[in-house]
């Protein structure tokens, strides 16, 4: 797949959640095949501008990781997904 270039795309302050985080960091995520932004939000009473990132960079690990958890059985081995690449269920297409 490729690194994924990650960057702070916007920190924004916003309306207080039920939480109480009140603080909206978003990250960019931008790679040959995929883009995408993911939101993380914190709470400005609990850290300093200079800490913000840094403890949103923390948290945004802390979702990756559990994210990687709650999928770690979906991985095919080679051997599965060849498998399925031999199962054709889609009628053939004709082309002229």
């Amino acid at each position: 797949m490729g690194k994924f270039k990650i960057m702070v795309a916007r920190i924004e302050m916003i309306s207080p959640n039920e939480r109480g985080e009140d603080i909206r960091l978003t990250f960019q995520f931008e790679s040959r095949q995929t883009s995408f932004a993911l939101p993380i939000f914190l709470n400005s009473c609990e850290f300093d501008d200079t800490e913000i990132v840094e403890v949103a960079r923390s948290k945004l690990h802390d979702v990756f990781w559990q994210l990687c958890s709650q999928c770690e059985d979906w991985q095919l081995s080679d051997a599965e997904r060849r498998e399925l690449a031999k199962i054709n269920v889609r009628p053939g297409v004709n082309r002229a």
